[in-house]
């Protein structure tokens, strides 16, 4: 029985209910203006701006989006600074090591997912069949031998090929 029935039903006896006293709570003053979010700042970085920091245009194309993603300028500016690496003769050094770049964080990317399979390990699954009895049916699921060997030589091959990304970007990058 919570307080109010219990104090109603001493009135309705003739007793006198029991007298509580509440203490309220204020918590503490808010600031007044304009109040900020913890993600305000964080998002503002993330946002494309309407207008390229660089050339002062605006971003409107579809592929402004990506391009300031990636180097935060507009694709005009991208264009402009691979259009002067031409002219220079950089662009064919630039353009390897992006590809380098690209292939090494693919054959990183390769080589994690294959370890985290390995350390995932034998598994397993508990379903329930009856709640009521508590019956539950049980599957085993393990990794074969001969896979787990496999992924051991694939990860062999993927280091051997990453040592080899390595070189060839050191190489370009000692140009």
């Amino acid at each position: 029985m919570n307080s109010e029935d219990r104090a109603l039903k001493e009135v309705l006896s003739g007793k006198t209910p029991e007298k509580r006293v509440m203490v309220g709570y204020e918590g503490k003053e808010k600031k007044q203006g304009d109040i900020k979010s913890k993600l305000t700042d964080i998002m503002a970085e993330v946002r494309m701006p309407w207008f390229c920091p660089s050339c002062k245009k605006i971003m409107k194309k579809r592929l402004d989006n990506k391009f300031w993603r990636l180097f935060n300028h507009c694709f005009d500016c991208q264009l402009a600074i691979e259009h002067e690496m031409r002219v220079n003769g950089t662009f064919e050094t630039y353009e390897k090591k992006r590809f380098f770049e690209n292939r090494k964080a693919a054959i990183l990317d390769q080589i994690q997912s294959i370890e985290n399979w390995k350390n995932q390990g034998d598994m397993e699954v508990v379903e329930p069949v009856n709640v009521n009895t508590g019956f539950v049916h049980i599957d085993r699921y393990e990794i074969p031998k001969e896979l787990v060997a496999e992924a051991d030589e694939a990860l062999a091959e993927l280091r051997v090929t990453l040592v080899n990304v390595d070189a060839k970007l050191d190489e370009l990058y000692a140009d």
